[in-house]
């Protein structure tokens, strides 16, 4: 199934609006992959209840707002509330794909994937969109419970549990090893990670995070998703490897939100490191896009989401 390489000068200024933001959070000194949960847990839609993800994740946990809790106007409105007047909204970002035959004719999706079975060529046009939400503190008349998804902060040793089911439960689990006790990696070839051992680490806060970061690098095995830039190993500070890197560091930060690890301290948000991402990040409006995909498909993988 073919997809179209020429987008419309509307979605090239939404993809460079997002990157944008991005861009500023970190020359502000702010990595946006790092967020760490609140007490309110992860940014996510009031009424469905579902966590925000892929670039929404980063653009939704890192709002002003203190409560991360979002709502479309037609659902206050559903909710018998109001916007207050000049609240602001905030963008959550989606992407709608149409389908067309040769002949040009519009299909459904069950139709396209019926006739690609055929041997038809199918053209799949995706398209970049946005619609509005508005944060909780926005909504008058209407009582709302902020404590709805409120999770209570967790003792170390049920975090630990919770981390170690993750890990337990994760399909084609790679081998851990420890061969050397002073790094961290995962090694593509032999499909193993190696880890230090737990003692040497300040805290478990610091081990889950970085075990997380090879786990998200080996789903990129051909056995897993077969991401390219874990397959082929292009070299240190090459584009691939910034991307490969930039989706371990988000991958691993999700999955330590959804244990309640305080990611931030664990890797300090250094200068210096944030600066190398900026090149790409404004030489290539589409990069974090796809890195924020990638990072989800990682994280699915590893809990098994099949959703």
């Amino acid at each position: 199934m073919k997809t179209t390489t020429e987008p419309s000068v509307q979605q090239i200024s939404l993809y460079e609006e997002v990157t944008n933001r991005i861009i500023a959070m970190i020359e502000n000194g702010v990595a946006p992959w790092r967020k760490t949960w609140s007490t309110y847990g992860l940014a996510r839609n009031y009424v469905s209840g579902r966590p925000y993800t892929g670039i929404n994740y980063l653009l939704m946990n890192n709002t002003r707002h203190n409560i991360p809790y979002f709502l479309t106007f037609n659902q206050v409105k559903e909710l018998g509330g109001k916007v207050k007047k000049g609240a602001q909204a905030e963008m959550v970002i989606y992407f709608k794909v149409f389908c067309k035959d040769s002949d040009d004719n519009t299909l459904t999706l069950e139709e396209a994937n019926a006739r690609r079975l055929k041997g038809e060529e199918i053209k799949a046009l995706r398209f970049i969109r946005y619609y509005s939400v508005f944060n909780v503190s926005d909504i008058e008349e209407v009582e709302l419970d902020l404590n709805r998804f409120n999770e209570a902060k967790l003792t170390d040793n049920e975090r630990l549990e919770r981390c170690e089911q993750i890990i337990g439960n994760m399909p084609k689990l790679p081998e851990l090893r420890h061969i050397d006790a002073n790094r961290a990696y995962y090694n593509p070839a032999l499909d193993f990670i190696n880890m230090p051992d737990i003692k040497q680490f300040e805290s478990s806060e610091h081990y889950y995070p970085t075990y997380f970061h090879e786990l998200i690098h080996s789903t990129g095995h051909a056995s897993r998703l077969a991401r390219p830039e874990v397959m082929d190993f292009s070299g240190f500070g090459t584009t691939p490897y910034s991307k490969e890197e930039l989706v371990a560091e988000m991958g691993a930060s999700y999955l330590s939100c959804i244990c309640q690890i305080d990611y931030a301290p664990v890797i300090e948000n250094s200068a210096s490191y944030l600066i190398g991402w900026l090149k790409v990040l404004k030489d290539d409006s589409k990069f974090i896009f796809q890195v924020a995909s990638c990072a989800q498909r990682a994280t699915d993988f590893i809990l098994n989401n099949t959703h």
